[in-house]
């Protein structure tokens, strides 16, 4: 998904954010932070995602347990205080590429149900 992006202008800080964000999965299990979000959070996720960082590596045992999104998103709802999620039932990992229309209608949706205040 980020392949054309590390040619173009800009590469340099795209592979930094890359960096950062796979040390961050790698070191730093923030979901016992969610918690702490005081902002309002809109979840936006596929159902069909399965996506689990070093699961190709990892014992069947333990493959056959990680990547569940739907309980995966509705668990991180319920641990952001301010949350909302946005399933979408026939998108995985990337529904704003699968289903732009869909995925900005939601996006739209949501911020717009944020008060202004905030």
């Amino acid at each position: 998904m980020l392949a054309g992006m590390y040619r173009g202008p800009g590469k340099q800080i795209v592979a930094w954010n890359s960096a950062l964000l796979y040390d961050m999965i790698y070191t730093q299990p923030v979901v016992y932070e969610l918690g702490h979000l005081s902002m309002p959070t809109l979840l936006l996720i596929g159902q069909k995602d399965t996506t689990a960082i070093g699961k190709d590596a990892a014992p069947p045992e333990v493959r056959a347990k990680i990547g569940h999104y739907p309980e995966l998103g509705k668990a991180a709802a319920k641990a952001i205080p301010h949350a909302t999620l946005v399933e979408f039932a026939d998108l995985g990992h990337a529904p704003q590429m699968q289903d732009p229309q869909a995925f900005h209608k939601a996006l739209l949706d949501g911020l717009a149900a944020v008060p202004a205040n905030r």
